[in-house]
């Protein structure tokens, strides 16, 4: 297939972490593709800007405001996608890929710091080793805005050159990576056979299967999404779980965030500082979970405040917001505010509905003893792992340790 066939068109800003991943992918597979910059102050800024619009309007059939839109020609066909996976686009371009092998000591599912981790511990070790990602290298690290608080960087660094550097080390040592693809299950070389009585352990994706001798399951978790009455209908036209994705839509505007614990501060920091007036966190409880450090910036920063014991029972409107019920636990009131936007961090949730015959604890996440779960060969790092801090460096470690028990559980078998 020839490039002239292919005309890919993306339609976002600079500051967006998807977009910046889209332009990624493109570039890696060598696929020339139109920017369209939707902050330009010109005609051709205001145009890109509709089309997402449009896009948006025609896909979700809403006015939902999510970047990027990107719009792929081949061979004659038109698709439209807004927030496309790379495996979405992969899938449509026809770019699958595939890995070299059938066979590798070790799968690793998930590509964020605790998988690639553990990846360059074993591959240092002298063990094939192979990671499925579905999305993008580099996990949620990857779409935060700058990790400060990693050790090695004085400065800081951005999510994205942080999620570049772990990817081309554990290259540098021979780390196959196999992105994107999705892992659908994970189960035995014998169709009948228990984890039990099977040595070897099957990863199965869209395409291939893999078998391995260990599995180490380092899928991460997702933010938790509100459920209230009348969330569903606003989800992703004033509903948001990504402030570097979808704040551009509220400069100068009044938003609330909703969490008490650091992320949602950090957000909050950032959501102020590029793009809205005023920012107003909603926290449950009697007060935030939020670092004593995270706290003292949001107090100094003009334009945020913080309401305790404050909790949403309701979103009001069907095409946009129009209210959000609110009720002050303390006092029992409940009463209509008039925000533009909701950004939403109140917890996560674990990315582990495709295991089967794993023990698992009421929230989805993965039990385990010594990094091992509950089936022989089977073990997880990270924040898919119940007990898990859900820090960056944190994950790296426990990706670390689950690298040297699967080293002694190979050693033993």
């Amino acid at each position: 297939m020839s490039e002239e066939q292919i005309i890919v068109n993306v339609y976002g800003a600079n500051w967006c972490s998807d977009c910046r991943r889209t332009k990624k992918y493109l570039g890696e597979q060598r696929i020339h593709y139109g920017w369209f910059d939707i902050e330009k102050p010109d005609a051709e800024g205001k145009k890109a800007l509709q089309f997402v619009y449009d896009t948006n309007e025609t896909i979700f059939g809403t006015k939902k405001r999510k970047i990027p839109a990107v719009e792929v020609i081949k061979d004659g066909e038109r698709k439209l996608f807004v927030e496309p996976s790379n495996f979405e686009l992969a899938d449509f371009l026809g770019l699958a890929q595939r890995a070299k092998k059938s066979f590798y000591n070790t799968v690793i599912i998930g590509a964020g710091p605790a998988g690639l981790t553990a990846a360059i511990y074993l591959a240092r070790d002298g063990y094939d080793v192979l990671v499925i990602e579905q999305s993008t290298v580099g996990g949620q690290a990857f779409i935060t805005n700058r990790l400060d608080n990693f050790p090695g960087f004085p400065e800081g660094i951005t999510g994205a050159e942080f999620a570049e550097n772990v990817k081309k080390q554990a290259e540098r040592f021979g780390v196959e990576i196999l992105s994107p693809q999705k892992v659908l299950n994970v189960g035995t070389c014998h169709p009948n056979a228990s984890f039990d009585e099977c040595q070897y352990k099957v990863a199965k994706t869209e395409s291939q299967e893999f078998t391995c001798s260990a599995v180490l399951v380092a899928t991460g978790s997702n933010y938790r999404q509100l459920v209230v009455p009348g969330s569903d209908a606003l989800l992703g036209v004033s509903i948001h779980y990504c402030a570097t994705c979808d704040g551009f839509f509220y400069k100068n505007k009044k938003i609330f965030v909703i969490g008490g614990g650091n992320s949602a501060f950090e957000e909050s920091l950032f959501l102020k500082e590029k793009f809205a007036d005023h920012v107003t966190i909603l926290v449950r409880g009697n007060e935030p979970r939020a670092s004593p450090v995270l706290q003292e910036k949001v107090r100094d920063r003009s334009g945020i405040e913080v309401w305790a014991n404050s909790e949403v029972v309701e979103l009001l409107g069907e095409d946009s917001l129009e209210a959000v019920r609110v009720k002050h636990t303390e006092t029992g009131e409940v009463k209509d505010y008039h925000p533009d936007g909701i950004f939403v961090f109140v917890g996560l949730s674990p990315n582990t509905k495709f295991l089967k015959g794993v023990d698992l604890d009421s929230q989805g996440f993965i039990t385990t003893s010594q990094q091992q779960s509950s089936v022989q060969g089977i073990f997880a790092a990270g924040d898919c792992r119940f007990g898990s801090v859900k820090q960056a460096v944190a994950a790296a470690g426990e990706g670390a340790a689950g690298a040297i028990a699967i080293r002694e559980y190979l050693s033993n078998s």
